[in-house]
């Protein structure tokens, strides 16, 4: 094997670009042939190329199984770049085979309504109110002896509410409830958490029930927002009314979000997994306005304004590094 210590990080940055072409799905056969004249322009071209492969092949790997070692000598960017990747195996499997928690499994089982990975679902209730499930979302009925209102099992959805004082609309989620005083709001409940934003009117959100977590509540109007969980009810936060619910027109709004956390949540949304190949860089703020879905622009306005460059494995994989 070729000695490519003295390979540049240039030629294996543009080797890494040729292979996400090359395994894009609108690669053509211009572009086929463009590829072989740049790789026949050097032995180091040819070399770049090689370790682009072999980078690509212990990513799969590191995929498949928990890896103790690299495979092959490689130069010192590649190396690192693998060193990277094979360190944080178990992270990356865990965020790419796609395993859903217990719960979710479970949620499904009880739902009325479900929506898939990045599905939108809009559901017309029978009061007249109108519910908008975003990706991965679960959300059950209740019962007629229990009013009006559903439960947000987990997701996150959009309510349009038609108000009747004398029949309250209630949305429970997580160990709190959320009634409605006429309104438009934004509820979502993940890993145990949920967060509470009103784009028009007013809802009251009530959170604990026992000796452990003293009852608490507390009512929101236009712009405003609460997170609350096991620890109880936070504290009131002024919100972007314009950017509440954005995801229902296929939107992410990111106003200073840890790297770590928008990935998690761009996640929610592509197709590709997206894993960093580094925990350094993680917590780096991140603010911007992203597509998802159909003519996603958040993968390539990421790498852009993060500098990272992003090398597709597998169709379900996307390392950025």
């Amino acid at each position: 094997m070729r000695n490519n210590e003295h390979l540049s990080g240039d030629l294996f940055d543009q080797a890494n670009e040729w292979y996400h072409r090359l395994h894009g799905d609108s690669v053509t056969e211009a572009d086929r042939r463009a590829f072989r004249q740049w790789c026949a322009q050097s032995p180091d071209h040819e070399a770049a190329w090689e370790e682009v492969q072999t980078f690509a092949a212990d990513i799969r790997m590191t995929l498949a199984r928990p890896p103790v070692h690299a495979a092959a000598p490689a130069g010192r960017r590649s190396r690192r770049l693998r060193r990277r990747v094979l360190a944080a195996g178990g992270i990356v499997i865990a965020v790419t085979v796609g395993v859903q928690a217990p719960s979710s499994w479970t949620d499904r089982f009880r739902a009325d309504y479900l929506s898939g990975h990045g599905e939108r679902r809009t559901i017309a209730l029978a009061d007249g109110t109108t519910v908008i499930l975003d990706t991965d979302s679960a959300l059950r009925l209740l019962p007629d002896s229990e009013g009006r209102g559903v439960a947000l099992l987990h997701g996150e959805a959009w309510f349009a509410v038609r108000h009747d004082a004398r029949h309250p609309f209630r949305v429970w989620s997580g160990n709190g409830r959320i009634t409605d005083v006429g309104t438009r709001f934004d509820v979502r409940h993940l890993d145990q958490t949920t967060t509470v934003a009103v784009a028009e009117g007013a809802v009251d959100v009530s959170v604990g029930s026992s000796s452990a977590l003293p009852p608490d509540h507390l009512r929101l109007t236009l712009g405003q927002g609460v997170t609350y969980g096991r620890d109880g009810l936070g504290g009131m936060q002024e919100v972007d009314a314009s950017a509440i619910g954005s995801w229902r027109t296929g939107t992410l709004v990111f106003q200073q979000r840890p790297l770590r956390e928008v990935i998690a949540e761009l996640n929610r949304y592509e197709g590709s997994r997206l894993v960093l190949a580094t925990l350094s860089g993680r917590d780096r703020p991140v603010s911007g306005t992203f597509t998802v879905g159909t003519g996603s622009t958040a993968l390539p306005a990421l790498q852009e304004a993060l500098g990272l460059r992003g090398l597709r494995v597998t169709p379900w994989v996307t390392v950025l590094y």
